[in-house]
């Protein structure tokens, strides 16, 4: 009688045992998946702001974005229970690249330009992507209305622009071989979005009116400061 209560016991501690291990085990796959969400969210964010900084000139814009990034990837570090060096290394990489945009002589060349349409078309999905974010960081209470309003303004514009100016691109390069019928055809695309569109920036009626004398022959191409993208770019200091 006694061995069979001492097999009983032994039969339960190892149950429980296996129990506690498997139990463990769950936890860590869980948390091996949680990392790997948050990875996916934080790389997608980082190719975000790369697409931002190549394309917008307000940096504030793409820091707000980057300090998404921050955010999600101190989540990750608190996941973290074997080596926590590299996700550490990143999370100050993207401290120092926040630093950085806030600095008032960072630099950094930014086009609407792009050179297809799939690239149009990538830059316009990142740019309706930020739009959402930044819809999201103004309801969590990170920016308040007047900015959410600044930026939203600014990221539809740019949404605009990469279709027109890479449109006039092609037509400036049409009319560097001569061929102005197709210049024409290309400019005309370009007025006709800007003519469609409800933007209120000031740059949207006189860009139409250049683009008029384009096609006609008056003026062979757009004026510096409507080429410029830093032309309306908001006070950093």
């Amino acid at each position: 009688m006694t061995l069979i209560v001492i097999l009983f016991f032994l039969m339960l501690i190892t149950l429980i045992a296996v129990s506690a291990i498997n139990r463990m085990q769950q936890i860590q796959r869980q948390r091996r998946l949680q990392q790997r969400r948050l990875r996916i969210q934080a790389e997608e964010l980082i190719e975000l702001v790369i697409s931002l900084e190549q394309t917008i000139p307000n940096r504030m814009i793409v820091k707000h974005i980057n300090d998404m990034v921050i955010s999600i990837q101190q989540q990750m570090l608190a996941l973290e229970d074997k080596n926590p060096e590299h996700i550490e290394a990143a999370i100050r990489k993207s401290e120092l690249y926040s630093e950085e945009l806030m600095n008032p002589n960072y630099k950094k060349a930014t086009s609407y330009q792009r050179e297809s349409d799939a690239q149009i078309a990538k830059t316009q999905l990142h740019l309706n992507e930020a739009m959402h974010l930044i819809t999201q960081l103004a309801a969590q209470g990170n920016i308040n209305e007047v900015e959410m309003d600044t930026y939203l303004s600014e990221l539809r514009w740019a949404y605009l622009m990469v279709s027109v100016m890479s449109y006039i691109g092609q037509g400036d390069k049409s009319m560097s071989i001569s061929d102005r019928f197709s210049a024409q055809a290309f400019y005309r695309k370009a007025q006709q979005l800007l003519m469609e569109s409800m933007h209120q920036d000031p740059r949207r009626l006189k860009m139409i009116k250049e683009l008029s004398e384009m096609i006609d022959g008056g003026r062979v191409g757009l004026s510096r400061d409507l080429r410029d993208t830093n032309s309306a770019v908001l006070d950093l200091g």
